[in-house]
C-alpha cells in the first residue's frame, strides 16, 4: 500500500478513536460534575487517545526523511481496538448495568 493511503488510514483511525472516547468520558461524567467540567476531562482523555494511538504507528526505526512516518499495522491496530473496548466497558457498560 502506498505511503500516502496509509497516512489517510491511519489519520482516520486515530481521529476516530479520539473522537469516541471524548464522547464516552463526556456522556459519562456529565451525569456526575458540571457540563463545562465534564468537557474538560473529555478533552484531556479524547488528546491523550490521540497521542497514544498515534505512537502505535510509529515506525521502531524511525529516522526523519529516511522512510515512512506512518507504519499501518495489524498489532496497531488491535491495540486501538481493545482500548476503546476496554473505555466502552468502564464507561458504559458497567454504570448501565448497576442500574
Amino acid at each position: 500500500m502506498e505511503a500516502q493511503y496509509e497516512k489517510i488510514i491511519v489519520l482516520i483511525i486515530v481521529i476516530t478513536a479520539s473522537a469516541m472516547t471524548w464522547k464516552m468520558v463526556k456522556d459519562f461524567y456529565s451525569t456526575k460534575f458540571h457540563k463545562i467540567f465534564a468537557h474538560l476531562i473529555a478533552v484531556i482523555t479524547g488528546s491523550f487517545m490521540l497521542l497514544s494511538s498515534m505512537i502505535l504507528f510509529v515506525p521502531k526505526n524511525y529516522q526523519r526523511g529516511a522512510g515512512p512516518e506512518v507504519e499501518l499495522t495489524f498489532v496497531g491496530v488491535l491495540t486501538v481496538i481493545v482500548m476503546l473496548a476496554v473505555l466502552y466497558l468502564f464507561f458504559k457498560y458497567i454504570p448501565n448495568n448497576k442500574k
